[in-house]
């Protein structure tokens, strides 16, 4: 049986419970208390399971302290609705709406394995309560800036609005770790520019937005590409670039050169981020130099990147530098360099991604190197990618660019609207391959559309011709894909089209692309509109 250990936020939501929130007042409350049984009443529960989600009336019970569920009820889907959110994965449940007397708070509640029963972990006012000691006071009421270095936990609220001025660092380099907590709802802005936050090795960031409030980090006027830096992650796993023999290989960012990233951890944690909106990032740290939207330097298979919005970025969308991060559900859009781009040896994972470019701006759906300098250096990169709709513009360069002695096996994919579809270039990227018949599974697609001006281009160094690598691989097709917007329309073949992937990671799912039918819009709610 799980208690309330912590016997301040403990008694302040029995507390919240028992005397608050069944008064009625203005505010509409996500849950209500009857002290005469002692059950909570939660009557729009949102379950969350990755894309699909259940909605329930449920109650929770107090026993001595311990909140036991002892209710749930199917009810019909209750989406555009503030709700309750329990998230499956996490096992966490947001409350976002306490009403207590004229006062209203956000409280965590979390569900031990195995179990019905929670615990309280964190209980936060909803209004503005002044600026904490790790912050100070921002241009406008209700505003906090941040700077610097943090070597503490610290949590950033929805009831505050969180500036960054220049670059903001969570912990050391694996010295002094912190957590960064980010709360669903939460928005936090760069103010001028050359404003980024950067979680280092050894710490770890912990955005967990929710459908109905997703996280949001954007620029001061919301309005252009480059407004602000963007969100780094560096972390322990593995990278290449060190010289053979080299026992920990760690390199600088290209960026900011004293920072540095990569090591011998594959599992390595950097924490978990979900249900969140970066806006109008890709401002240049130095000349030429430009931050991504995500940056993911060395980031282990241990972080949870999952429902992450990338929109308006002025050079890439989320790119990786090395690693093994895994993500699902992305969603790339007008991204004014390559929407993904990977190098530095990722051999990660990725699946559910709709990359989407503007009309008048954009490179490359997927821009994919090994290493720049040292083609046939190891770990090669090799990542494992399905379910992506990539949908182009004539302004575009290629759908997908494979290069510099990259791997990839790539399942139910769907390329559309580009000049070209699909480039392979450089002679360590054929030799990689190997030959059309005879390939050596280290760069594959498989159950694939692609539909462009141009669906091939091959490039310098050509062992063999891009079209006979993807005609002589399974269930792949050149024809139209027949979309609707970016939902597969009535007919399409992208909906029976697809095979599933041998790997945990991957759900198993039987269509291409990042959508199962037209009624399997997962961007909607969570995403700035695009």
């Amino acid at each position: 049986m799980v208690r309330l250990k912590n016997k301040q936020i403990g008694l302040s939501i029995l507390s919240a419970f028992m005397f608050g929130m069944y008064i009625s007042n203005s505010h509409a409350a996500s849950a209500t208390f009857d002290p005469a049984t002692g059950v909570v009443d939660m009557p729009v529960v949102e379950v969350l399971n990755g894309a699909s989600s259940a909605f329930f009336h449920a109650q929770l019970k107090i026993e001595g302290g311990v909140l036991k569920l002892s209710l749930a009820s199917p009810i019909p889907a209750a989406k555009g609705q503030e709700r309750v959110v329990f998230d499956s994965a996490t096992r966490a449940l947001h409350v976002p709406s306490i009403v207590v007397g004229a006062n209203e708070f956000y409280a965590k509640l979390q569900l031990a394995p195995g179990t019905s029963n929670f615990s309280v972990v964190q209980l936060a006012s909803n209004s503005f309560q002044g600026c904490p000691s790790f912050a100070t006071a921002g241009p406008v009421e209700g505003s906090c800036i941040l700077s610097g270095e943090y070597n503490q936990d610290i949590t950033l609220t929805k009831n505050t609005q969180w500036i960054i001025s220049g670059g903001v660092f969570i912990g050391g380099d694996n010295a002094n770790g912190a957590t960064l907590t980010i709360n669903p709802g939460t928005k936090i802005f760069g103010q001028q520019g050359a404003d980024f936050l950067w979680i280092r090795r050894g710490s770890k960031i912990m955005a967990e937005g929710t459908p109905d409030h997703p996280i949001v980090m954007s620029g001061p006027s919301q309005q252009a590409a480059g407004e602000w830096g963007g969100l780094v992650l560096s972390g322990n796993a593995p990278v290449n670039g060190c010289n053979a023999g080299v026992a920990l290989c760690e390199v600088p960012f290209e960026a900011v050169t004293s920072e540095f990233y990569g090591g011998n951890n594959p599992e390595d944690n950097s924490g978990l981020i979900k249900y969140t909106q970066i806006l109008f990032a890709g401002f240049a740290v130095r000349p030429n130099e430009e931050l991504n939207g995500l940056t993911l330097n060395g980031v282990g298979s241990g972080t949870i990147i999952a429902f992450v919005h990338v929109h308006e970025g002025l050079d890439d969308g989320v790119e990786m530098f090395g690693g093994t991060v895994g993500m699902k559900h992305l969603v790339l859009t007008n991204i004014g360099d390559d929407s993904l781009d990977w190098g530095s040896g990722w051999t990660g994972k990725a699946q559910f991604v709709l990359i989407k470019q503007a009309a008048d701006d954009g490179d490359r759906g997927i821009e994919a190197d090994n290493n720049e300098v040292n083609n046939d250096i190891a770990p090669r990169a090799k990542p494992m990618l399905s379910n992506i709709t990539m949908i182009g513009a004539p302004v575009a360069t290629q759908g997908i660019l494979l290069r510099r002695g990259t791997g990839a096996n790539i399942w139910n994919t769907v390329i559309t609207g580009f000049p070209d579809c699909i480039s392979i270039d450089g002679e360590a990227t054929f030799l990689n391959a190997g030959a059309p018949g005879n390939l050596t599974g280290e760069l594959t697609m498989v159950n694939s559309f692609i539909s462009c001006g141009s669906n091939f281009l091959d490039g310098p160094g050509a062992t063999f011709t891009v079209a006979d690598w993807f005609t002589s691989q399974s269930g792949n097709s050149q024809e139209e894909p027949l979309l609707n917007g970016f939902l597969p329309a009535s007919g399409s073949p992208l909906t029976l089209g697809g095979a599933p992937v041998n790997d945990a990671f991957f759900d198993n799912v039987d269509y291409v692309g990042a959508f199962r039918d037209a009624d399997d819009n997962w961007t909607e709610e969570w995403t700035f509109d695009f």
